[in-house]
């Protein structure tokens, strides 16, 4: 009897620390209208109207970073790039048009990056981000359940290092969940975005913000061989 006790009682621990990781934080709502990047979206409509990607390519979904990656597909050639990324987009808009950006094309891969959500004028706790960001990958787990999901570390920039210790810990959490997530893994883009302990500002546009073409051949030199590894 006792010995049941005890393992009863492992199973209640276990159980508990896992409702805790798993619980979602406050739920955060939008103070916009999350399809104010309509146009956005009808662009990629157009593109596709003249040439539809193949299924089974690998998709970049979120922001900004991605959108100004302009030459991402010849960076990344041979590999199948599919850029949907949108600018200033936060994670429920990513959300709410993921049909439009991510699942018409069933794709093998997909690189996820935003990073808006925490510098709005409504911004999100790390948890909140982490939450969002969960929520994103489990619609992409249903709706193509052996697509390979990748989360690309929010960046360090010069412009939002005031906020650096919410952005690394919405990293981790974010980091954490991937590793108890299935077909899912984490890319860190930090070691080749900083120096001297701050952001590389030789790699940044005069916003401070987004890269330049040294910025985006360090993500190249990262991101190209783990893709490729899939392919």
């Amino acid at each position: 009897m006792k010995k049941y006790f005890v393992i009863l009682s492992i199973l209640f621990i276990s159980s508990c620390h896992k409702q805790n990781y798993t619980a979602l934080d406050k739920v955060w709502e939008p103070d916009y209208s999350v399809d104010r990047s309509q146009s956005s979206i009808q662009a990629f409509e157009k593109k596709d109207s003249v040439k539809m990607p193949a299924p089974g390519g690998i998709v970049f979904a979120g922001s900004s970073t991605f959108t100004k990656w302009q030459s991402a597909a010849e960076d990344l050639a041979p590999l199948p790039i599919i850029n949907r990324g949108f600018g200033g987009s936060t994670f429920p808009e990513v959300i709410h048009y993921a049909n439009e950006t991510i699942f018409k094309y069933h794709p093998k891969t997909v690189v996820i990056y935003c990073e808006n959500d925490m510098f709005g004028k409504k911004s999100k706790t790390p948890e909140q981000v982490r939450d969002e960001y969960v929520k994103l990958t489990k619609m992409i787990h249903n709706h193509e359940p052996k697509a390979k999901i990748y989360g690309v570390s929010l960046k360090p920039s010069p412009s939002r290092w005031k906020k650096k210790e919410d952005v690394e810990k919405a990293n981790q959490l974010i980091k954490d969940f991937i590793k108890s997530d299935r077909n899912h893994d984490y890319i860190d883009i930090w070691p080749v975005m900083i120096k001297d302990g701050r952001p590389d500002g030789s790699i940044f546009l005069g916003d401070s913000l987004h890269m330049n073409v040294e910025g985006y051949k360090r993500w190249t030199a990262v991101l190209k061989p783990i893709l490729q590894k899939d392919e």
